[in-house]
């Protein structure tokens, strides 16, 4: 090495330890909460490290995204700071949806009626993570009282979509979906009353899942229809949502049969499906099949009608028992389009006993198939993530998700992979058998 070497070497490479420190910094907020664990656990690093690196990375992009209406920065280096090591969650950045409720924190459900709502409690939830050691960098964007699938909110502005920010995340965990696509927290709570984790989760490229209708507690949970409403999570993989299910929600371990029984449906789930999804979908069957799933078609007890009978009345009548009231009282509170919900009259009480009775026997059918099939296997959403200009096809969003809320399924969407846009592979189980349908999503997720 000759002298101009030397001092070459002299001069860069402090440099390049500075830079290789600031990037194994930044880099931290790409390892998902399985290699965050195993590195905290290591003492790599400290949770206050981690947190740091997120709120980072929060501060370059929630301005474009949206994606958080509240961080809690010094709540978050707080939480980080008192972490104890050996504790579940030890350390783990996590964001919660704004319709939790967070001892201390503004908690806004994405409504004017509780734009200033500080709660003295968490939600059952919110509190289990915080025992475990989770950390929370904050709240994230909904649509206006989980109500719709854009997350454009007409009181805290519009969360866009990290894939492509002209487009919508879908909703109304739009924010949760952004957060944890974007790397702004390791994962983050969702709520599901029609596909609220599900549809965001597919249209922004992440995992998405709702448990087994009532398998974690919706107490603290801002929401309208105890019939439908589902705790889930939004995290980068399949492994990740197991630790998070496992950590609050005791279930038996797995019994996966051998080969796994694919149920693909023959009917209603692929009307109006776009040429790109099917396309993909069809591509993601095929290799499932190759590796070692026994692919079915199934028929499923369900028409163009069916929603209309079984969730419509329930919903509606639920929904105007928990706000029509503050409707009625305080109209200025919610948007034009939130207020045109309640210029449908209430369902009388024997339509809602008939609606649940019809949704009995809907539930009673739905798991009867999981006689002859280990999981059904859909498209999550039938199209990309339209243009935040619109036009946008609520309904066609809605379509294959809300189904496995009537039912009360175990259900999670995963990326499909090689697509322009995101794009969702949804896998439902039997009731109950949440972590057999963990199982086999996590075999299938990089198909």
């Amino acid at each position: 090495m000759n002298r101009r070497e030397l001092i070459a070497a002299l001069l860069v490479g402090p440099f390049v330890r500075v830079q290789d420190a600031w990037s194994q910094r930044q880099d931290l907020t790409s390892l998902t909460i399985a290699q965050a664990a195993a590195r905290l656990a290591a003492r790599e690093f400290t949770p206050l490290d981690l947190a740091n690196a997120y709120l980072s990375r929060i501060e370059k992009l929630n301005k474009d995204l949206n994606a958080y209406v509240t961080v809690t920065r010094d709540l978050a280096r707080r939480e980080a700071r008192n972490a104890r090591h050996g504790q579940q969650l030890y350390g783990i950045p996590i964001a919660h949806k704004d319709l939790f409720e967070t001892r201390g924190v503004r908690t806004t459900a994405g409504s004017l009626l509780f734009e200033n709502y500080t709660p003295n409690t968490n939600a059952i939830i919110v509190q289990q993570f915080e025992s475990m050691g989770a950390v929370l960098l904050g709240k994230t964007n909904t649509h206006e009282l989980g109500g719709g699938v854009t997350t454009i909110n007409p009181f805290f502005g519009t969360t866009r979509n990290p894939a492509d920010r002209t487009r919508i995340p879908g909703g109304s965990s739009g924010g949760s979906a952004a957060a944890v696509a974007a790397q702004m927290c390791a994962a983050a709570t969702g709520s599901d009353t029609g596909g609220s984790v599900r549809i965001p989760a597919a249209l922004c490229g992440c995992v998405g899942f709702k448990p087994s209708h009532g398998r974690i507690s919706t107490q603290g949970l801002i929401a309208a229809s105890p019939t439908f409403d589902h705790v889930g999570f939004l995290t980068r993989s399949v492994e990740d949502t197991q630790i998070l299910f496992q950590a609050v929600a005791e279930d038996a371990n797995p019994s996966l049969t051998n080969p796994i029984r694919v149920g693909v449906p023959a009917n209603y789930f692929f009307d109006g499906i776009t040429p790109e999804i099917e396309t993909a979908f069809g591509a993601v069957a095929a290799r499932m099949g190759s590796l070692g799933a026994r692919i079915t078609s199934v028929t499923m007890p369900i028409d163009d009608k069916t929603m209309s009978r079984i969730f419509d009345p329930v919903f509606m009548f639920e929904l105007w028992g928990r706000f029509g009231t503050d409707w009625r009282t305080n109209p200025a509170s919610f948007s034009k389009q939130f207020s045109a919900v309640f210029s449908v009259e209430r369902p009388s009480v024997a339509e809602y006993e008939a609606g649940l009775a019809a949704l009995k026997e809907y539930q009673s059918a739905v798991d009867k198939l999981f006689d002859s099939v280990d999981v059904i296997a859909t498209p999550t959403v039938l199209v990309t993530a339209p243009l935040i200009t619109g036009p946008i096809d609520g309904m066609k969003i809605l379509r294959n998700t809300g189904p496995f809320n009537a039912a009360g399924t175990p259900a999670i969407s995963i990326p499909i992979p090689r697509t322009i846009l995101p794009a969702g592979l949804q896998l439902i189980g039997r009731r109950g058998e949440d972590d057999k349908l963990l199982e086999i999503a996590r075999r299938f997720e990089a198909v």
